[in-house]
């Protein structure tokens, strides 16, 4: 009889520790195939959200080394009407402004603002820049107006007061990118129109207003950019055309 109950309880115990041993190994499989679920919807949120745009244009494929470049003696500062602004099909633009600090490259992106890529392009292959000065670099509390306390350099107003420009508007570009280091964009007083002011973001300049159009980065001459500043002259802008980006 005892050996019938000692048996009863074994078969009893091994039954109960294989319930258990059941129990947890369906837990954890339970709780991987959640934890793979979520991390899987988290990772295609974030694939949702992303924008390519958001991210390439600050990706800008390296410019090559700048070829020679005289600055136009006699440039013109203003321009009696709008100028027929284009852009060549299949090819990439990188722009290179030499200042007194060195010459800083940056890739234009004309698939994001191909208005403000022609009318930059237009104005420097006139010589509109050359000679002018950065008129402010931000944050300041003292000169040309700061539009935030964002580290950005102003540049392109042939009056020096941060109002001026080339004698003519065009319509802006919405705005794609983020006002990252190396950020080129036009800059102007009315959101809607654009003219030859422009700005270098000189770090994270997020804190600006989502209302000027991003029309380049900056790729190299980080050096030069560091060292701008008010007063800073650009020697003169030289466009190379170069392979579209990839």
């Amino acid at each position: 009889m005892m050996k019938l109950l000692k048996a009863l309880l074994y078969v009893r115990r091994r039954t109960e520790l294989h319930r258990i041993a059941y129990v947890r190994s369906r837990t954890l499989a339970a709780c991987s195939v959640v934890t793979l679920l979520l991390l899987t919807s988290c990772a295609s949120t974030a694939a949702t959200q992303a924008t390519p745009g958001l991210v390439t244009i600050q990706t800008a494929v390296t410019c090559p080394a700048p070829a020679g470049h005289t600055a136009v003696a006699s440039p013109p500062r203003h321009f009696a009407q709008t100028p027929r602004l284009a852009l060549g099909r299949n090819v990439g633009y990188c722009a290179y402004i030499d200042t007194t600090g060195g010459i800083i490259s940056v890739r234009l992106r004309p698939e994001y603002a191909p208005r403000a890529v022609s009318d930059f392009i237009y104005l420097a292959q006139h010589g509109f820049y050359d000679g002018l000065t950065f008129d402010q670099v931000c944050p300041a509390t003292v000169g040309v107006a700061c539009p935030t306390t964002a580290p950005i350099a102003l540049a392109g107003d042939p009056t020096g007061t941060g109002t001026g420009g080339p004698g003519y508007s065009v319509p802006s570009d919405p705005v794609v990118g983020n006002y990252l280091f190396g950020a080129v964009a036009m800059y102007g007083t009315s959101a809607s129109r654009i003219g030859s002011q422009f700005f270098i973001s000189k770090g994270d300049s997020s804190s600006i207003a989502r209302k000027y159009d991003i029309f380049g980065q900056v790729t190299d001459g980080i050096p030069a950019l560091a060292a701008l500043q008010e007063g800073s002259t650009i020697l003169w802008i030289a466009i190379e055309i170069t392979a579209p980006e990839p």
